[in-house]
């Protein structure tokens, strides 16, 4: 019996030892993002572009193979609890997401003294993550009144002063926050004007209705994801509605165009991201991207990819991950795919806004 005993303790033994020798071989990080449901474009981009930047490192950092752990939020906070719980779990000490800046906040919200994993976002761009000394970092610029200044300008030289603002209510930590940032520097800009605001609803005609009632609106801007601006906008032009319409860079991206058709041409958007991007590094990218996935990359897609790219490099330095920011703040420049971005000592970088309109089906510079 003891002779059994002493084979089953070795062989328990040594499935741990093996345990141990692949993990230590293995680098695992985490991946959280709506995988499902009308927010689901944007965490397949993410979720795509993080997989092209690892695909073309072999996934493999300094010889060790990487795996992502992805977890799906359903844009539900219940569901983002549970990812962090599972990757606490699981031991996962670097994460990238999540997709919009509400499940950002529940993420981090949810993190304890205990686990405090670092968390890479490329799309969240809510100015309340900003200038905090936590383990948050993101390629996406952060939004302030400053961001907004060039479209400001380019409304009060239309004179489109007066805008009427529909937003998504479950994106709130993003969508107030880009109300709140756009509404200063309107105002600061154009002086006299008005801003009304109103939460997108599935009955689309409550809206119409409301703004048919305003004879003075300018404007309409929808801060929402793709699909309800593309079904918003075709609504609104069918419902002879011809304002001028901003939408925000949430939605902007190719499946915009293909749902939103004849519909979304001339919206105007503000981003930092640039379609036409001549960069060699840029123009090579979309066209693996293009090439692996079929469709063109959205900003969210690029940004995946560099930050992924970004968490190679430091890793490729320096593989301990609680020394990761400072690993990265060390090095503070990197190359992304149209040009050099810096991170400050938040976390945060600053791109060049740019404004662009839908011309002929495709995003051109304004």
């Amino acid at each position: 019996m003891y002779k059994v005993l002493g084979i089953v303790f070795i062989s328990i033994v040594s499935f741990f030892i093996y345990l141990s020798f692949t993990n230590s071989n293995e680098i695992k990080i985490g991946f959280i993002g709506g995988l499902s449901g009308k927010y689901s474009n944007l965490g397949h981009s993410l979720l795509n572009g993080m997989n092209l930047a690892l695909e073309e490192e072999n996934f493999e950092i300094n010889g060790k193979k990487v795996r992502i752990i992805s977890k799906d939020d359903r844009q539900r906070p219940t569901f983002a609890k549970l990812a962090v719980s599972e990757f606490k779990n699981d031991k996962i000490g670097l994460i990238l997401g999540a997709g919009t800046s509400s499940m950002t906040k529940v993420v981090l919200d949810s993190f304890d003294e205990n686990y405090k994993p670092i968390l890479f976002s490329a799309s969240a761009s809510s100015s309340e993550f900003s200038k905090k000394d936590d383990n948050f970092f993101r390629t996406q610029v952060s939004q302030s009144e400053e961001s907004f200044e060039k479209l400001s300008k380019y409304l009060l030289f239309k004179n489109l002063k007066n805008i009427y603002a529909i937003y998504d209510p479950n994106n709130r930590a993003y969508s107030e926050t880009y109300v709140n940032n756009f509404r200063k520097s309107l105002f600061k800009t154009a002086g006299e004007s008005f801003f009304l605001l109103k939460e997108l609803s599935k009955d689309f005609s409550h809206i119409t209705e409301d703004i048919k009632k305003r004879e003075n609106i300018d404007a309409i801007i929808i801060i929402a994801n793709t699909i309800d601006t593309a079904k918003l906008v075709q609504f609104l032009r069918i419902s002879d509605i011809e304002k001028p319409i901003i939408g925000s860079s949430w939605s902007k991206n190719a499946k915009l165009l293909e749902d939103g058709g004849k519909y979304v041409e001339g919206m105007i958007f503000l981003t930092s991201y640039d379609n036409n991007s001549k960069n060699k590094k840029y123009i090579n990218f979309a066209k693996k991207y293009e090439q692996r996935y079929k469709t063109k990359p959205s900003v969210f897609a690029s940004q995946a990819y560099e930050s992924t790219k970004i968490i190679v490099e430091v890793l490729q330095k320096n593989e301990n991950i609680d020394e990761f920011k400072n690993t990265l703040l060390g090095i503070k420049k990197f190359e992304a795919l149209q040009g050099e971005i810096e991170f400050d000592d938040y976390g945060d970088i600053k791109r060049k806004y740019l404004l662009m309109k839908v011309k002929n089906g495709q995003y051109e510079a304004i």
